[in-house]
């Protein structure tokens, strides 16, 4: 029977208790309460003997620890959420101070990780390996998942069990065994004037607005359909993004002659989203903006010019991080783009006088 004894030089009570083969084990409770100090040895030796005689389960080895931390420690219990709970619960935490963008993104990843898990993310999170993040991530790539959008993936799901590491939940991070697949970095093309009139003339009226604030800003898909109105100063002639990953304060930039004389004409007396429906749409996914633009493209007969599943055109001649680059490297601001209107002259770009007419 388990028993507990003092030791010289020591302040906590030792637990003594022997296996089911007889063998005797001496452990420091690390309690200065004999009581408690008891509570501990006979649990430890609760422990032993189930796991000598091959009894040992995982469900069994939690209770019998959250027995001795509520026996022994003020009542705290052991804190042993379940997978889906816990990765939802960090999600949440991003949303409140990461960018619109990227807490969607952090979520999709993380729903999609859910789903692959099934049952198995009712479990513990001890209970999660890097096989099955290596599985996650294998599942991905043979449903055509490039090797960038598998990269963020995995980092994303590396993080959510990271900050488990962190809080105590887990001794090592299980994300951290799976080697993630290189980012692969693509030149992207951009629309000429012309191009552009023809994916306007098979456009709706709010992938017309679409279209013009992405040409004219450079700023992503994400962001251009979320443009409120309450981002638009007419008056000013700025236009406003909400805050991204690379502009925590979200930022600010002139309108362009022709983007603001199209803002003129749909402005309303209503507030909110310049373009509701598609405000509403996810950007990824089969029924995303990404793919209804692709479809806009194959509709004007443009191509899309795909390089290994990875489209190679851009709306705007704007650099992709929003610094004004030109077409063909020749710089220029975005508030001194050409006021002829964007399907006459860009840059160095110009467009015949049959097509002088602006279809926005």
């Amino acid at each position: 029977m388990a028993s507990v004894h003092k030791r010289k030089r020591s302040p906590y009570w030792w637990a003594a208790w022997r296996d089911s083969t007889g063998r005797l084990y001496f452990r420091s409770t690390k309690q200065t309460e004999k009581s408690k100090a008891e509570q501990f040895a006979m649990e430890c030796e609760r422990a032993e003997k189930h796991a000598t005689a091959g009894t040992l389960t995982e469900a069994q080895a939690r209770s019998i620890v959250a027995s001795i931390m509520e026996r022994t420690q003020t009542g705290d219990t052991l804190r042993n959420p379940p997978t889906a709970d816990w990765l939802r619960e960090w999600v949440s935490s991003k949303e409140a101070n990461k960018a619109e963008t990227t807490a969607i993104r952090y979520k999709g990843t993380i729903e999609g990780f859910i789903d692959y898990l099934g049952e198995k993310a009712k479990r513990p999170l001890v209970a999660i390996t890097d096989r099955d993040v290596q599985g996650y991530l294998d599942d991905r790539a043979r449903k055509g998942v490039g090797p960038s959008t598998l990269n963020v993936d995995g980092k994303t799901i590396r993080a959510a069990f990271s900050r488990a590491v962190k809080s105590g939940l887990l001794s090592n991070n299980p994300a951290e065994a799976v080697d993630l697949p290189e980012r692969q970095s693509i030149e992207r093309g951009t629309f000429t004037p012309a191009e552009v009139q023809m994916l306007a003339g098979v456009a709706s009226e709010e992938w017309k607005t679409l279209i013009l604030i992405g040409y004219y800003t450079a700023a992503r898909l994400s962001e251009c359909c979320r443009v409120d109105w309450g981002d638009i100063d007419l008056a000013a002639r700025t236009i406003r993004f909400p805050v991204t990953k690379g502009d925590p304060k979200g930022r600010a930039m002139p309108l362009h002659p022709e983007l603001a004389k199209h803002l003129e004409r749909i402005a309303g007396d209503k507030p909110g989203p310049v373009m509701p429906h598609l405000a509403s749409v996810r950007v990824s996914g089969r029924r995303g903006l990404s793919q209804h633009f692709l479809g806009l493209m194959a509709k004007a007969g443009l191509d899309a010019e795909k390089v290994d599943g990875a489209g190679k055109r851009q709306l705007s001649p704007v650099g992709s991080k929003g610094t004004p680059s030109g077409r063909n490297g020749v710089p220029f601001e975005i508030s001194k783009l050409p006021t002829c209107g964007i399907l006459t002259q860009c840059s160095d770009t110009i467009v015949p006088d049959n097509i002088r007419t602006s279809c926005f």
